[in-house]
């Protein structure tokens, strides 16, 4: 029964990792498609955008210039 309980241990390990990477995966998505329409990603009460390199450069240069 030890080898039983030892393979019934590395399931549970292999379900829980592939939940994680399911996790990771979803939020992601939410976050490259939030990105993608330039909206807001909300993580609890807390508003975030993500800009490129790009954008925040632009960001930077405008305010320095006005």
């Amino acid at each position: 029964m030890i080898g039983g309980n030892r393979v019934l241990r590395k399931l549970i390990e292999r379900a829980f990792c592939n939940g994680v990477a399911v996790g990771i995966s979803l939020y992601q998505r939410m976050i490259l498609a939030a990105h993608e329409k330039k909206k807001p990603f909300k993580i609890g009460e807390d508003f975030y955008y993500i800009y490129s390199g790009r954008e925040r450069l632009a960001e930077m240069l405008d305010k320095i210039c006005k």
